[in-house]
């Protein structure tokens, strides 16, 4: 009732005031003034210190109320009169005070956000028109959210217990067990909701109010519409549980029975909007005549010939033209003196468009790029090699060198194909448009890419030699058919390589598996067969016990299902043929469906990634949701949250970060450290 009472006598403070203001230039005075001064809606936004007058902390006693937490204000008005404006305004920020004595330990911190009207009284009818400073003050109405919390645990949650000589343990001090206690430091972590804790009784008590907020201060016209204003309003609210405490606490707790209140000290930058209509300065008018002679004699790219007569506007500034307006072309070659970097080419010979001669080097080259790029979309590749099988050179930029393309597909290869392709130790891929080559080899010359490919046709494979030059791979088949006739009597068993290439196999899955689970997999090939399965194979070893040892090291890294597969001359071999002794027969068309094995397959949440530092808020925000942790890549640090067995578990918690302010948060898979997409982590997880 008393409560009711204290809102029935703000509002009718409100109404009084406010009524006064509107009808007080009736019986002043106005002054004298024969110009009339725009009233401009205005528009503000505004920084201060939000300080708490309530029963924690005594009214600040001892303090000074600019020493304060932090609040912000955003304000829009409009002129009533030039005494009297109307205005919307909305404020948030936070209010805390933390109480330290021997008698009584409370602390609170609150967040506040409100909202409401007011009206603005500038005391226009005793002030000079010409001033520059104005003093005001304001009368409103507002509602007011408010979210306390209490600092009530430490970082262990430990609960905080003050003692009698000024300390704090972690046990009361009557407690049996007291001489266990332990001493403990305040966190200034407000985690523990205050009307949660219910320490006084008063249950589910509304955290919505009504205030009034009165306020003073002055105005400082800047010019250009803009202004200044520092001001102090003290919000009265309707409520006396913004800390938690009220006269109806108990014990060292209890409290008086004023409402609380806020102080808001602010600066304020404001700009009013020019609402007169501007007016369209008048042009002069042209006659008929006037306009002919002025078209008649308009030059618009100054190039001394009329746009009437000129074959080529647009001449940039100060360039040579002929009689028609176009720029000089000395030697013909089409490109203008301007524009020409050889001026003198004599008549007939092709330039480039800087009008430079092309030499027959030139043209042989754009001639061969041309007919390249005419097969650079014909067909799609499905092989890709990461890191190399073999010792390639890294090509510089523009240098040519020589391979011998054993082949290109699309669609899944054959396994005869595979198992030819698998069985040349330094075989890798060139992609090129949306085709894959395989190609083997990287010679300087073209007679040593010649004897390799005479060397492989001896073996039973065919292939055709070709030039690489950023890249690119271009036909030269007139000039490798023109060094084959001198190489055929050559000597090729050095260049044959018939020594078993043994390879470690990862696994064959049903579907592409991502790249970053191969990340730290040397010398990784894979390949799509017909069957439908994508296999992963990495090394390629002559010694079957440097093969062993990398099979060791691929099953520490978590591919439970690796083996070794041996090739010879196109096509697979036993182990026991490649140097192996065997404990067990071997079957050569073994090929698992996956190698990973299922239980080390997790889900996690990804809840943010930085480039740079962490903002010290988002970091805070990680610590208080806990079991947060991080992967550090080669461009940025990724953080997750939580770790699941199952994909359901990973999405409901997905759903709690989304609500706890992470809107970001995704579900990905975990496999032994490596982060995949949850979609193909769920078909691993089921054996695809």
């Amino acid at each position: 009732m008393r409560r009711t009472a204290d809102l029935r006598s703000c509002l009718a403070a409100s109404l009084v005031v406010g009524w006064s203001l509107a009808v007080a230039p009736a019986q002043v005075q106005a002054q004298d003034s024969t110009s009339v001064e725009q009233l401009r809606p205005t528009f503000g936004l505004g920084a201060g210190m939000l300080a708490f007058f309530g029963d924690v902390g005594g009214d600040h006693a001892g303090y000074n109320p600019l020493v304060s937490r932090l609040g912000y204000e955003l304000h829009a008005s409009t002129p009533v009169t030039k005494w009297l404006e109307f205005g919307l305004f909305a404020m948030h920020g936070r209010v805390g005070v933390n109480e330290h004595s021997l008698d009584r330990n409370l602390n609170f911190e609150s967040r506040i956000t409100t909202g409401g009207f007011r009206f603005i009284y500038n005391f226009d009818q005793f002030l000079a028109p010409d001033r520059v400073v104005e003093p005001f003050v304001s009368l409103g109405f507002e509602t007011v959210e408010f979210l306390s919390k209490t600092d009530h645990l430490d970082a262990e949650g430990r609960p905080y217990n003050y003692w009698s000589d000024g300390t704090i343990r972690d046990i009361p001090e009557d407690a049996p067990n007291a001489a266990d206690a332990v001493l403990v430091q305040r966190d200034y972590v407000y985690e523990s909701d205050i009307r949660e804790l219910d320490l006084d009784g008063f249950g589910k008590y509304d955290e919505r109010t009504f205030g009034i907020p009165v306020g003073i201060g002055a105005r400082m016209r800047l010019g250009g519409g803009f202004d200044l204003r520092l001001s102090s309003t003290m919000h009265f609210t309707l409520t006396d549980m913004i800390d938690g405490v009220s006269d109806e606490s108990t014990g060292q707790r209890q409290g008086d029975d004023r409402m609380d209140r806020m102080l808001f000290s602010s600066v304020t930058f404001s700009y009013g909007i020019d609402t007169r209509r501007r007016t369209k300065a008048a042009k002069p008018t042209l006659s008929p005549e006037e306009m002919d002679l002025l078209v008649l004699n308009e030059d618009e790219d100054g190039d001394g010939v009329t746009d009437m007569e000129d074959l080529c506007p647009g001449t940039p500034l100060g360039v040579a033209v002929d009689a028609f307006g176009c720029a000089v072309d000395s030697d013909g070659d089409g490109v203008a003196d301007h524009l020409d970097d050889e001026p003198d080419t004599p008549a007939g010979r092709p330039v480039n468009e800087r009008g430079v001669g092309l030499s027959d080097d030139d043209l042989l080259s754009a001639y061969l790029n041309y007919k390249d790029s005419a097969n650079a979309t014909v067909v799609t590749g499905v092989v890709e090699s990461i890191g190399g099988a073999g010792p390639t050179k890294v090509l510089r930029p523009g240098k040519r060198t020589y391979v011998v393309q054993v082949g290109s597909q699309r669609e899944g290869i054959s396994e005869s194909l595979m198992q030819l392709i698998l069985s040349i130790p330094d075989v890798r891929t060139v992609e090129q448009g949306d085709t894959t080559f395989y190609v083997v080899g990287d010679y300087d010359k073209l007679p040593e890419a010649v004897k390799r490919q005479l060397a492989l046709e001896g073996g039973g494979i065919s292939g055709r030699v070709m030039a690489e030059e950023r890249g690119r791979l271009i036909p030269v088949d007139d000039e490798a058919d023109r060094v084959r006739e001198l190489a055929m009597d050559s000597t090729l068993n050095d260049m044959v390589g018939r020594d078993a290439v043994i390879r470690v196999q990862l696994g064959a899955f049903r579907s592409r598996i991502s790249k970053e689970l191969f990340q730290d997999v040397p010398d990784l090939v894979v390949l799509k067969g017909d069957d439908g399965l994508t296999r992963y194979y990495t090394g390629a070893f002559q010694d079957v016990n440097q093969a062993a040892r990398h099979k060791v090291d691929m099953l520490l890294k978590g591919f439970d299902g690796a083996f070794l597969v041996a090739f010879q001359e196109g096509r697979r071999v036993s182990l026991q043929q490649a140097g192996a002794r065997l404990t067990r027969p071997e079957d050569l068309g073994s090929t698992p469906i996956v190698g990973i094995d299922p239980e080390n397959v997790r889900f996690r949440v990804q809840v943010g990634t930085f480039a740079g530092n962490v903002p010290t808020d988002v970091m805070s925000r990680y610590i208080e949701v806990g079991d947060v942790t991080s992967v550090t890549s080669t461009d940025a640090v990724r953080y997750f949250y939580g770790t699941y067995e199952t994909r359901a578990a990973a999405e409901l918690a997905k759903r709690e970060m989304q609500y706890l302010g992470f809107e970001d948060a995704f579900v990905v898979g975990d496999v032994n450290g490596r982060i995949i997409p949850a979609d193909e982590a769920e078909q691993l997880r089921q054996g695809e």
